[in-house]
């Protein structure tokens, strides 16, 4: 293993000796740092009913109207007793009456008594114990035998033992998931304030590109980018408004930047590097965009411009699909994040085993597409063969980027790496049915 670094290392990076090119680290800083200019109180919210908000983030506390349980509950299905009765068993008990969930009883039961009671139940008065059905044998209609002693409290959750109203359950700013929906229902919250989903405008450039409908024509491709980026978006909450592809020609970018400006986010794919039909950054320029890097020292990815536009962000991305998602990944993704109340800075990495000896000698932070798996509570990195920045179709088998920092030029197999997720790990069939020391 040659020059490798850790984690830590590629993230705080060093310096390019080009003033205009960043490291990968410098460049998140100066996202992070506009994102934290973004106070949630500042951030545009909206009211949606208890079936819209799921995956939503929430805007307000939501506290408990009530205690739980909100009364005396039973924990099992049995007899309700008063635990002097059965401190000596076995026992003949009358059985006066049954009470069963949704059930509210006036019983109120005295010595020698005892009622068949069901799981959820409201606990009636007299009763401090429940005995389990099967510590029980039912005699006739109107006796019942106690076979085990209970004491006060057994079986019973008494009312706000678990929590009390006015407590805190769900905090400003989390993601609502199904836990959280069960949470917002027991609390009787039907309507609840979210953020507002951040609208994120996707623009494609470029004279070669063609609708995916179309067929291409020599020196043409389809344009991919707008529906991995609109994927990308979608998966991290926002609302993506795809524009019309603009043509190599400033008059028609500048029309459709103007138009993805009255987003939140304008995303601009295409357009970014050194030739002379890479008209982005000009129009820029022209617009007033103010822009904060415009190179970036990764592979895939170099050509990342990120810019503001007042409180709007801007971003000029590579051309090349595989460069697009990566440069959304690290840059973009935060600012959505920060956008709907969420914190901006935190990236998915996870460590483990290299499973294929790596070369690398770009002198950037590589990221290359990777499957990464846990077997046995190992986890692997498997990079996958790619022909570069273009292969799209390599890069659609992986779930993550095995992370080459920038002064590692080789990885032996074996070897501990870094990988950026941006899909679910995938478990090996053989530890499906075990995890640890459990056997399911």
């Amino acid at each position: 293993m040659v020059g490798h670094q850790t984690l830590k290392d590629w993230e705080r990076g060093t310096k390019s000796c080009s003033s205009v090119v960043l490291d990968v680290k410098s460049a998140r800083e100066i996202v992070l740092k506009h994102c934290l200019q973004v106070g949630r109180e500042s951030l545009p919210t909206e009211t949606v009913s208890i079936w819209e908000c799921f995956k939503r983030i929430i805007a307000e506390p939501i506290v408990l109207d009530t205690d739980q349980p909100p009364f005396d509950r039973s924990m099992r299905d049995g007899y309700g007793v008063r635990a002097e009765d059965v401190k000596k068993v076995p026992v003949l008990l009358k059985s006066v009456g049954e009470i069963k969930a949704g059930d509210f009883s006036s019983l109120d039961i005295k010595e020698g008594e005892a009622v068949h009671i069901m799981t959820g139940a409201p606990v009636p008065g007299g009763v401090d114990a429940v005995v389990m059905v099967e510590h029980t044998e039912r005699i006739d209609a109107e006796h019942v035998e106690v076979l085990r002693p209970a004491k006060a409290g057994d079986n019973i959750a008494r009312q706000g033992s678990e929590h009390q109203a006015g407590e805190l359950v769900i905090d400003a700013g989390k993601i609502i998931s199904a836990l959280e929906l069960a949470v917002l229902a027991t609390v009787g919250k039907f309507r609840m304030k979210v953020f507002r989903r951040p609208t994120v405008g996707i623009l494609a450039t470029g004279d070669e590109l063609v609708e995916v409908h179309e067929t291409p024509q020599p020196g043409q491709i389809r344009n991919s980018n707008s529906f991995s980026l609109y994927a990308q978006v979608l998966k991290c909450g926002g609302l993506p408004v795809t524009l019309e592809t603009s043509r190599d020609n400033v008059s028609d970018l500048r029309r459709q930047m103007i138009a993805g400006l009255k987003n939140d986010v304008l995303l601009v794919s295409g357009g970014v590097s050194m030739g002379k039909y890479d008209l982005v950054e000009p129009v820029f320029k022209e617009l007033g965009i103010d822009v904060h890097f415009e190179s970036v020292s990764m592979r895939p990815g170099k050509p990342t411009v990120f810019a503001t536009f007042g409180n709007r962000f801007v971003y000029g991305l590579p051309g090349n699909p595989v460069s697009t998602f990566v440069a959304f990944e690290l840059f973009v993704k935060p600012v959505l994040n920060r956008l709907q109340g969420l914190q901006a800075g935190a990236l998915c990495l996870i460590r483990g085993t290299v499973q294929n000896e790596i070369s690398e000698k770009s002198g950037r932070t590589a990221f290359l597409p990777a499957r990464v798996s846990i077997e046995s509570g190992k986890t692997k990195i498997s990079p996958i063969s790619w022909k570069g920045s273009a292969d799209i179709f390599s890069a659609a088998e992986a779930n993550g980027f095995l992370v080459v920092p920038l002064e590692t030029t080789h990885l032996e197999a074996g070897d501990e790496a870094e990988a950026l997720m941006f899909d679910e790990l995938e478990f090996e069939s053989e530890i499906s049915m075990k995890v640890g020391k459990f056997v399911w």
